[in-house]
């Protein structure tokens, strides 16, 4: 809608030129200020703070207050969220000025040049001199705006030198520290091995990138003689073999390129290939091929690198290097217990060596203590006299027997002292020694078998009970066991000593039965040797690891420089341990009689003994046995009577020991 514009009349009447002329004052506008920033400081953001206009919000105090607090806030807004993670709380405009806000808005009111690292004497000389400096210097010291109030700089040092004082007296009588509890029973030092001990890796070969083209054209061939839409999509280049991706086209089943294996194997004069199909976590299939050259992965390539460096879980160990090229990292705490299986000669022992190295470079003989198994009696005798050892290499079957039952003994009372303390594991148990000092770390155990196929001859049923009992609960008290075998078949590793153990290293096997019987699947019959493993974790897909080679030189090293810090502490020898074992399974109560009867016969015949005794051949033989193993008589000499190896007053102290 249009107004129409006043129209303005003419003026009618005239002034008369008697009346003076007057010029009418003109109204002068002031001319606008310009524009000076506000000194404000917030509490957040100090004198730095966005200068920014705003309206505030007209409506009432009600409703949503965050709407009515955000007309103040400058641009852009947070969420609540972003200023509660920022600043640490949702209303931060409101909190009261603290720590470096503090000191900037007390730099604005006087005290800008006025640092913590000044000290008093330095306003005195200032003070001093004060008459012959100029206006703009005491400006300048003391950072005064003409538009701020003036700020006596003396005012903050009042109680100057009673600070003084205090800070003569903190500098004159140093902090004391606090003294902690030994940790350990050793009171030593100890220094972990250094990688210098270590042999430096050779130039490493690698395959030129023309031998990789023409394996990609050949599959790619092979896949167009037989018909399959797929091609290779990229390929990534191993220590000892390459994975090749195959991407398909669209409507291609995948059975297309696993049913033409052989073919495939044959195009590309190949030992050995391994198909996964599809990748898991992608929607490829990947075909592994055995590199022209293979390339040896070093001990120290897994040692020094960050991920084992600064490893936080307990008991890192490292397996080797994937196809990538990365580090293969495993937490034995977390495993908690493992398997290592296969065929003969395929570096299953390198792989407990290495292991084993891991933990000497690692933990020190009061962190980790160690119980090695060897029945092969050459693997694990290098590792003798070291301090790490709770008893020397168990080498003997029967002894062996013996020391897994230790464990479990040691198991419940290591649950016994949990109890006592009221704390759930090993972890906490260590915190609160830490933290109280009055009792002594517990350290981890870790307990290798390297052939648990022999053990299972002799004593099947005890070995089986034992490796169940440890493998249900010797997870929270930190004893671990790592089993490795060459005979991966059923009556070695049981269902029942399978399913307690759920991590798995698959070296190479002879058929796809022992794969299954390893990792529950098939796998480990394409895999190569000299290393190249399967790792499986439970939940997890299998990996394909190329295991660390260590030498025995640098084996020798690194156990020479331990040995020279620190002696061999063995909890207990073998031979205690064999008789305290004989002593708990010696229940016969004719064992005593039997021993008396024998002594004073001079020999020890198992008829004489049945008929003397009105017992069975079998209750006869076994007690014959058990003086065997105390060394009372002779072991068996055939159809002989055996002899009495010790006089009455020997045979006394010996049943008196057990």
């Amino acid at each position: 809608m249009f107004f129409k514009r006043k129209r303005i009349e003419a003026v009618k009447e005239r002034t008369p030129d008697t009346v003076p002329f007057v010029i009418p004052e003109i109204m002068i506008v002031p001319k606008k200020e310009a524009y000076k920033k506000n000194p404000f400081v917030s509490p957040i953001f100090g004198t730095k703070v966005k200068d920014e206009v705003v309206i505030p919000n007209p409506h009432i105090r009600a409703g949503d207050i965050d709407k009515q607090y955000d007309s103040f806030r400058t641009k852009p807004r947070m969420t609540k969220e972003d200023r509660k993670r920022k600043y640490g709380s949702e209303f931060p405009e409101f909190d009261l000025v603290s720590g470096s806000n503090l000191n900037e808005a007390l730099e604005l009111q006087g005290k800008k040049n006025i640092k913590k690292t000044d000290t008093y004497e330095s306003y005195e000389n200032f003070e001093a001199n004060k008459e012959t400096k100029t206006g703009e210097e005491v400006k300048e010291f003391f950072g005064h705006d003409e538009n701020l109030p003036q700020t006596n700089i003396s005012d903050f040092f009042e109680d100057k030198e009673v600070k003084v004082k205090e800070v003569k007296a903190k500098e004159e009588i140093p902090m004391k520290k606090e003294e902690k509890p030994a940790l350990n029973k050793y009171n030593k030092k100890y220094r972990l091995p250094p990688f210098s001990l270590l042999s430096k890796p050779l130039q490493k070969a690698s395959d030129s990138g023309e031998w990789i083209q023409e394996q990609i054209d050949i599959l790619n061939k092979t896949f167009q003689e037989f018909g399959v839409g797929a091609s290779v999509y990229t390929h990534t280049k191993g220590p000892t073999v390459t994975r090749y991706e195959i991407i398909l086209d669209s409507g291609v089943n995948v059975k297309k390129v696993t049913g033409i294996s052989d073919n495939i194997k044959m195009a590309l004069a190949a030992k050995e290939i391994r198909i996964e199909a599809p990748i898991p976590g992608k929607s490829t299939i990947g075909i592994e091929v055995p590199n022209k050259i293979a390339e040896i992965v070093n001990f120290i390539d897994i040692v020094n690198r960050d991920e084992f460096i600064n490893a936080k879980d307990p008991l890192t160990v490292g397996l080797g290097l994937d196809i990538d090229g990365k580090g293969v990292y495993a937490s034995v705490s977390k495993m908690p217990h493992g398997i290592v299986a296969g065929a003969s000669r395929r570096r299953k022992s390198v792989r407990i060596k290495t292991s084993l190295m891991i933990f000497l470079f690692k933990y020190s003989p009061d962190e980790l203590k160690l119980v090695l198994v060897d029945p092969k009696m050459v693997e694990l005798s290098a590792y003798n006299d070291l301090p790490h050892l709770i008893t020397p290499v168990i080498t003997d079957a029967k002894i062996a027997t013996a020391g897994l039952k230790w464990a479990v003994d040691e198991m419940e009372n290591r649950f016994q002292m949990f109890s006592n303390e009221i704390v759930k594991d090993i972890v906490s148990y260590n915190e609160k020694v830490e933290r109280e000092g009055k009792l002594k770390l517990m350290p981890y155990i870790v307990i290798v078998v390297d052939e648990l196929a022999d053990l299972m001859v002799i004593a099947s049923r005890t070995v089986e009970s034992a490796i169940m009992r440890l493998t249900q609960k010797a997870r929270a008290c930190g004893i671990h066991l790592i089993i490795a075998t060459q005979r991966p078949s059923t009556d070695v590793i049981k269902g029942t000593i399978k399913s307690n153990i759920p991590t798995r290293l698959a070296f190479m096997v002879s058929s796809y039965v022992d794969s299954m019987t390893i990792i529950d699947s098939v796998g480990a019959d394409k895999l190569l040797g000299r290393g190249d493993m399967l790792y499986a974790e439970s939940g997890q897909p299998q990996r394909r690891v190329q295991g660390a080679y260590v030498s025995d030189l640098e084996i020798h090293n690194v156990i020479e420089f331990i040995k020279r810090q620190r002696s061999s502490e063995y909890f207990f020898t073998q031979d205690k341990l064999m008789k305290k074992v004989i002593s708990s399974s010696s229940s016969d109560e004719l064992l005593h009689d039997v021993a008396n009867y024998v002594v004073i016969k001079g020999k020890a015949s198992i008829n004489k003994i049945s008929k003397e005794f009105n017992i069975g051949f079998n209750r006869a033989q076994k007690i014959v046995e058990l003086l065997a193993d105390l060394g009372i008589v002779s072991d068996n000499v055939g159809s002989k009577a055996r002899s009495v190896l010790v006089n009455e007053q020997e045979l006394e102290e010996v049943l008196n020991e057990n």
